[in-house]
């Protein structure tokens, strides 16, 4: 149905629950806990989300995000002759941020070809709709990072300890890296995977122009916050 429209706000997500209690030194709010099922998600706007993750994000993802109207027919084409003719070795799939967004909020991923039309019709009628700020901001806080983080401010907390605001170049890079495939490149469990995938999407950055100075910054050292998540995983510190 080329009609068929997706509504952002109609998409409905578990939430984490933050307890919070006045410090009594300060007089300020204070984190006590959080609660959460097997979905840890925070939602944050987009103007909390750094630039240099969002440039992340498009250059590993989607390179011409801003230039497409949600499908990037090239890509798409690629994709299809390479279901038949093997022309990529690491199968690179066809899908821009949009079509990833709704996956994300549908949960239909199967591989039908009509599935596939479906999501094509769903994206661009979609950006008739929203911004790609917009677009942006919901895929970042709807995207699975592993160890039940959902969206980018859960991953933030998790990896790095910190808001999403405050990470570094770096560090939004290796969570980034992250959403390929959140078993392989899970920073706790193969942090040497995450590396790699993290310095793919740092030259990726670089190659499109959104990095200067990309060897102070493969030169510098930068860690994950020390975690233990259970008894199977050991505590792991990933230099760049």
């Amino acid at each position: 149905n080329s009609d068929e429209q997706i509504r952002l706000e109609d998409a409905t997500f578990n939430y984490t629950t933050i307890f919070y209690a006045t410090d009594p030194a300060t007089g300020e709010p204070k984190e006590l806990q959080k609660l959460y099922g097997i979905e840890n998600r925070t939602e944050v706007d987009y103007d909390q989300i750094p630039k240099h993750m969002e440039e992340a994000l498009i250059a590993i993802e989607d390179k011409r995000f801003w230039e497409h109207q949600g499908v990037d027919w090239k890509r798409t084409f690629g994709a299809f002759v390479n279901m038949f003719v093997p022309i990529y070795k690491n199968n690179a799939g066809g899908s821009t941020i949009t079509q990833q967004l709704i996956k994300n909020i549908t949960g239909d991923d199967e591989l039908r070809i009509e599935r596939k039309v479906q999501e094509i019709f769903r994206a661009l009628n979609l950006e008739k709709n929203y911004s790609k700020e917009q677009i942006l901001a919901a895929y970042l806080n709807t995207v699975y990072f592993g160890n039940s983080c959902y969206g980018v401010q859960a991953a933030a907390n998790v990896y790095f300890g910190k808001d999403v605001s405050e990470l570094s170049v770096a560090e939004s890079a290796a969570i980034i890296g992250i959403t390929q495939y959140p078993g392989a490149y899970d920073p706790f469990v193969n942090p040497d995977k995450n590396r790699e995938r993290q310095e793919d999407v740092l030259w990726a950055m670089w190659d499109q122009g959104k990095l200067k100075n990309m060897s102070r910054l493969l030169m510098s050292p930068w860690s994950l916050k020390e975690q233990l998540i259970s008894k199977k995983y050991s505590r792991s510190t990933v230099i760049l």
